[in-house]
């Protein structure tokens, strides 16, 4: 009686899709079109049901939205796999910063709002969403992190922030505005693409509700007697980790801001952070974070300026700790000089395995200890976070 969910798909693929990414699932195997047919599910119509008891009416009714629910709800967990691949992403990223000495810049975030992009993609349901090809894994692509500090640090400058100008933000960022071709200049500031970390392994389904649908669409002036349709869309939810990285070719800055442009970023990401927002929605308050803790690759030089001291943290490198494993939860912990991290697990204690090596990772398993390896830790207060192996 209830229209049939299908995915748009060779029968020889199997309907279950297990592990794969939640691009995977939204874009290539999305289950949002009615059996037969291939007509978007959410023009399906309710069968006649009139005739029929209350009691069934409803069971149907709620059942047929149910459906529509789902098709949605099952792109939304991330597979063992996405996890791990998740992780991997983020700790490269973190190792190659490092080699950018002083000229890199990083700085961790955790949301404090459901996080939403990519809505203008095109998708059955009207409302897409950016994943990473091939990975099928949501980010936050580069050019829009430049774009949302740009025009930050225009307020600040707009709000007579000490350091601020034209000239400083056309040598970080490239002027926008170029009359004549040899005007034309590349800025300073290279961000990568931002690979969040989903609080819970999953995304979660938001609703927006337009009230003046009709009026949007040049048919009738705004009034409250409208009937607005829930329009469901993919979000990452609130409290994920978001990392964000920058490298600054610093030779190409004028003298004085080769000191600066440290400060200045710091500015402009705490003005974003709390007044901006990252991505699409944030004038309703999507995107917004707040800082976790920021580190630098290695220490910033001597004389650079800060205007955030709230965001400093402290990366330690343990040359020769002692990684220990417990078998039952699958935590790994470092010790030195006194010192334990807490216990990593999960993605995160995957990703250090893989990078111990199979010869090291398997002599871990079975004694469940390694000496003297070099590791990375992060300290927060009291806190000691084991991120990973140190550079060599």
């Amino acid at each position: 009686m209830i229209p049939e969910l299908i995915a748009a798909i060779p029968d020889r693929i199997p309907p279950q899709f297990g592990d794969a990414a939640p691009g995977h699932k939204f874009l290539l195997y999305f289950t949002h079109w009615e059996a037969g047919r291939f007509t978007p599910y959410k023009d399906a119509r309710l069968p006649d049901i009139k005739q029929l008891e209350k009691p069934e009416r409803e069971r149907i009714r709620t059942e047929f939205e149910g459906r529509k629910r789902r098709a949605l709800g099952n792109v939304c967990p991330l597979g063992e796999s996405a996890k791990a691949q998740v992780a991997a992403l983020r700790t490269r990223q973190q190792a190659l910063i490092k080699h950018y000495g002083a000229d890199g810049y990083r700085i961790c975030t955790q949301s404090t709002a459901p996080f939403a992009t990519g809505l203008g993609n095109e998708h059955p349901i009207e409302n897409g969403f950016a994943f990473l090809t091939p990975y099928g894994l949501p980010y936050l692509a580069g050019s829009g992190v430049k774009g949302i500090l740009r025009r930050a640090m225009e307020e600040l400058m707009g709000d007579g922030e000490a350091g601020f100008t034209d000239v400083a933000i056309n040598s970080l960022f490239g002027p926008e505005d170029v009359n004549q071709p040899e005007d034309a200049q590349r800025g300073a500031l290279d961000f990568w693409d931002v690979f969040p970390n989903p609080a819970g392994g999953k995304l979660v389904v938001e609703i927006m509700t337009p009230h003046y649908g009709k009026y949007y669409q040049g048919e009738e002036p705004p009034h409250d007697s409208g009937a607005p349709v829930p329009v469901s869309f993919l979000a990452v939810p609130a409290k994920s980790n978001f990392d964000f990285h920058v490298v600054c070719h610093s030779g190409r800055l004028p003298a004085a801001l080769q000191t600066q442009w440290r400060g200045l970023l710091d500015g402009a990401f705490k003005h974003a952070f709390e007044w901006v927002g990252f991505g699409a929605k944030t004038s309703v308050g999507y995107g917004a974070m707040a800082p976790a803790a920021a580190a630098v690759a290695p220490a910033a030089p001597a004389g650079a300026a800060s205007t955030a001291a709230a965001f400093s943290s402290d990366i330690q490198i343990w040359p020769t700790a002692r990684l220990t494993f417990t078998p039952n939860t699958g935590e790994i912990k470092a010790t030195f000089d006194g010192k334990m991290t807490v216990g990593l697990k999960g993605p995160p204690a995957d990703a250090l395995r893989a990078a111990l090596g199979d010869e090291r990772a398997t002599r871990l398993k079975k004694k469940q200890e390694l000496k003297d390896v070099a590791v990375e830790v992060q300290q927060e207060g009291n806190k000691l976070t084991l991120i990973g192996l140190a550079a060599p």
